[in-house]
């Protein structure tokens, strides 16, 4: 079953249903659902569909050949001589009429024809633009689709069309694979295999939280056990230091001084890593909210959460895992720390929900820009913050995230309007200010009674989250 997407599948329509030469570039990391997203939108379409191989350019044209002569049902056997030729063909075939041409896996085939994006160029300005051709062009090495194909040195620079960089799910459509779970199984589910669709499918619904991690991630001979592993080695050259890299920021390290020093690497060479890792989604970038992208406070976090949970709860231990230790490792190392670990899990679901309801109009305030927010009390020269602070114009909305065993009370509610008087003093005139209280486990009755007389308060608990997306 095909599950999410529809907002991709809703911008390819419309660009197929223009009557003229179109070129769209999708990239995106490795199994976040490319190609399943290709073949569904072209499951009711006359369209070609090429997956290119790790092969040289003579293999390749060979089989894309076979593909476009059975498409068309003609009967010769000689090859295409060359990729121009190829697409002047089909652009022949298709003078009137739109057809979908898909390749796949476009870097395979630049790797065998360094001039393919020469060729592919050429045959688009002098001859496809006169013909009904849909032509897609989709790809996982991020650096090579964003530099070689979409950058403004490449020879397809200024002929596409639209162009789409395909992102993991967010939560709302992560819980669609996990059907039959509670909210708050399906929040944990989310912390340990985020939201790549092939990860999600690991997911057995028939079996507990425990079961499916027992299974899906701690066993040595599961599908994810050395995922991180396989992807980085795809991905990156020199996987080794992007590995210390990530190993350092996932036990603790999140400055970049911090992660050379883990490392022992040179401070500007980290960076150059982070900077990949971040391309590929797998670490993210993060200043206090206010404060300019340069800020000298930046901090450095795992947004991947299979990979996160990989190198907090696997990597590390792979030795007692491969020693069939996986009930060890799970009463010692997982069960007692989860709760912990999914602090930040939770507070990046409140921050989607934050985005959608906003998409909807369905806040306090309609707001443009959002992060988490640092810094120090003068008053007891102590370190606060504020899990997400959202802000348009002199408005603001303050919120905590609270994964905890226990309801959220007014000394929580109490905190976080002390911290919002420390982080707005000095802001000058103040525009409304509003407060959303996001609790795992419910809320007291002081300060259940406290939203109901307060016009400035919102309660907002873990049904809450799906239900009201």
């Amino acid at each position: 079953m095909f599950i999410g997407r529809h907002g991709e599948l809703k911008e390819l329509q419309r660009i197929c249903e223009k009557d003229n030469f179109q070129l769209f570039i999708l990239y995106g990391r490795r199994r976040v659902g490319k190609t399943s997203l290709l073949k569904e939108f072209c499951r009711d379409k006359d369209a070609i569909f090429f997956s290119a191989e790790l092969s040289n350019n003579k293999a390749n044209l060979e089989k894309f050949s076979q593909v476009v002569f059975q498409h068309y049902s003609d009967s010769r056997q000689e090859p295409f001589n060359s990729w121009e030729s190829a697409l002047l063909y089909i652009g022949d075939r298709q003078r009137t009429s739109r057809l979908v041409l898909v390749i796949d896996e476009f870097p395979y085939l630049a790797e065998g024809n360094p001039s393919i994006l020469s060729e592919l160029q050429h045959t688009i300005d002098h001859r496809l633009q006169e013909s009904g051709l849909f032509l897609i062009l989709c790809g996982s090495y991020m650096g090579f689709m964003e530099k070689e194909v979409l950058g403004s040195k490449s020879p397809l620079f200024g002929r596409r069309t639209g162009q789409l960089q395909l992102k993991p799910f967010d939560y709302l459509t992560s819980a669609q694979f996990m059907d039959g779970f509670s909210p708050e199984e399906k929040l944990m589910f989310y912390g340990a295999f985020g939201g790549t669709p092939l990860y999600l499918r690991q997911i057995d619904t028939a079996k507990s939280f425990k079961e499916n991690i027992m299974d899906a991630l701690l066993s040595p001979a599961s599908y994810l056990y050395e995922e991180p592993m396989f992807l980085l080695r795809e991905e990156v050259q020199q996987p080794g230091t992007y590995n210390a890299i990530i190993e350092a920021i996932a036990s603790g390290a999140s400055k970049a001084n911090e992660i050379s020093s883990r490392t022992g690497e040179d401070t500007a060479k980290c960076l150059k890593y982070i900077k990949s890792l971040r391309d590929l989604g797998i670490l993210y970038k993060e200043s206090p909210f206010g404060e300019k992208d340069s800020s000298r406070r930046t901090l450095y976090g795992i947004s991947d959460f299979l990979f996160r949970f990989w190198y907090r709860y696997i990597f590390s231990n792979r030795t007692l895992l491969e020693t069939d230790a996986q009930e060890i490792v799970w009463q010692r190392k997982i069960e007692p720390d989860y709760s912990t670990y999914m602090g930040l899990v939770f507070e990046r679901v409140c921050r989607e929900y934050l985005l959608h309801m906003n998409s909807q109009g369905k806040l306090p305030i309609l707001f443009t820009s959002m992060g988490r927010w640092w810094g120090t009390d003068s008053r007891t020269r102590s370190q606060t913050e504020i899990d997400l602070i959202a802000r348009d114009g002199k408005d603001y909305l303050f919120c905590e995230c609270k994964w905890r065993s226990i309801p959220a009370d007014m000394d929580v509610l109490n905190a976080l309007r002390n911290r919002a008087e420390i982080f707005l003093s000095g802001k000058g005139d103040k525009g409304h200010i509003e407060f959303i209280i996001f609790s795992k486990n419910g809320f007291t009755e002081d300060i259940q009674e406290e939203a109901k007389k307060s016009q400035d308060l919102s309660l907002v608990g873990v049904d809450g989250i799906l239900d009201r997306m």
